[in-house]
């Protein structure tokens, strides 16, 4: 018997489950789409000193463009795992989320603003995986 964490919900139809999950993958694609969005912001600013001639490119330039696109792809990688099975997708963005309250150190005033899509994410995914196995074991015992 499998976990039910990883279990499909694919199966399950109820109206109350099929508006939570496709509110969790909007709000999922979203916050990975701003992600995404801070990549293309941070790429393009590390190219405007060496476009210029004022510095030469760097690993340091490099790793910082890198920093900014690996979140972005962590995302995009729990959004597809989880397509069907959103309790893979809510401990990822849980995940996801616990880590970005350490990537801020000692500036405490920005944890919530970094926290709080990815928590919000993996809220609506939990609610969602609830609602679905609930349903999934409502069907199967009736």
């Amino acid at each position: 018997m499998t976990n039910p964490i990883f279990s499909s919900l694919r199966e399950v139809r109820s109206p109350r489950y099929l508006a939570a999950i496709w509110v969790s993958r909007i709000l999922a694609l979203a916050v990975a789409a701003l992600y995404f969005t801070a990549w293309w912001d941070e790429s393009q600013a590390r190219q405007e000193p060496m476009l210029s001639g004022a510095s030469n490119p760097s690993l340091i330039y490099t790793w910082a463009v890198f920093t900014h696109l690996l979140p972005a792809v962590a995302l995009v990688f729990f959004i597809v795992v989880g397509w069907n099975k959103p309790g893979i997708s809510g401990i990822g963005f849980a995940l996801f989320a616990f880590l970005q309250a350490f990537s801020v150190g000692g500036e405490f005033a920005y944890i919530p603003i970094v926290v709080a899509p990815a928590l919000i994410v993996a809220i609506a995914y939990v609610t969602a995986y609830r609602w679905g196995i609930r349903e999934k074991y409502l069907k199967s015992n009736s």
